[in-house]
């Protein structure tokens, strides 16, 4: 399971994550699990939406949200069960409660993740489910070695900025852009760090497993909390 780059992952990586998505074989898989009858997802983050389209039962509307619009008119020629939609996760252009299920796998960590969440929290119904598949801190200790071992001066600085915005987010809840990219974020996440994060959004039910990645599964509440 590659991770995207610095620009728009080329559609060979797309392309790829699909044919992942559709080997049940392959180790690096995780997919969500959509519960049969789910009328309403929304995939945060979607790529050319590959994981909604391996994905069964898929919902009768699927909505896959990305940023790249090339990755979604990729998707759009291999697919016409997705609907895809031109968007940021930390403004999801979804009315209010419209989801039943929302996923975002392997994105959030390239968010403002507590602004992500909340917006997660936010197009979900009551009582919808939430599932995001994330980036525990091996992974970005493993990168920040390879720049160390291979001098490369501008990745290192770049994965240094990983490193302390994953602490951030652990300690404080506050994240902070590439200080001389500000069109990029990244961070790692923890267990605890997540946890709070979702509690705040307002999810209940919050847990995360490792299989090796983080999975974060959460539940927005039935009723309104009063």
């Amino acid at each position: 399971m590659r991770r995207p780059g610095v620009t728009a992952p080329p559609m060979s990586y797309h392309l790829e994550e699909l044919a992942i998505a559709r080997s049940p074989d392959d180790p690096r898989r995780i997919m969500p699990p959509i519960p049969p009858g789910c009328r309403r997802i929304i995939d945060i983050g979607s790529g050319m939406g590959q994981t909604l389209i391996a994905s069964e039962p898929l919902a009768a509307l699927a909505c896959a949200v990305e940023p790249d619009i090339e990755a979604l008119r990729l998707g759009r020629r291999l697919s016409g069960r997705v609907l895809p939609v031109c968007g940021g996760a930390e403004r999801l252009p979804v009315r209010t409660g419209w989801a039943e299920l929302a996923i975002a796998r392997l994105s959030l960590p390239y968010t403002i993740i507590p602004e992500a969440a909340a917006e997660a929290y936010r197009v979900l119904e009551p009582g919808g489910h939430f599932w995001a598949l994330l980036h525990p801190f091996a992974m970005t200790f493993q990168d920040l070695l390879r720049s160390v071992r291979r001098g490369r001066g501008r990745a290192l600085l770049y994965h240094l900025y990983v490193v302390l915005n994953g602490l951030s987010l652990h300690l404080a809840r506050r994240q902070f852009r590439y200080p001389f990219n500000r069109a990029r974020c990244e961070s790692f996440q923890t267990v605890s760090g997540m946890k709070r994060v979702l509690r705040a959004a307002g999810f209940e039910d919050v847990s995360i497993t490792r299989r090796p990645f983080l999975v974060a599964t959460a539940r927005k509440p039935a009723r309104p909390a009063v």
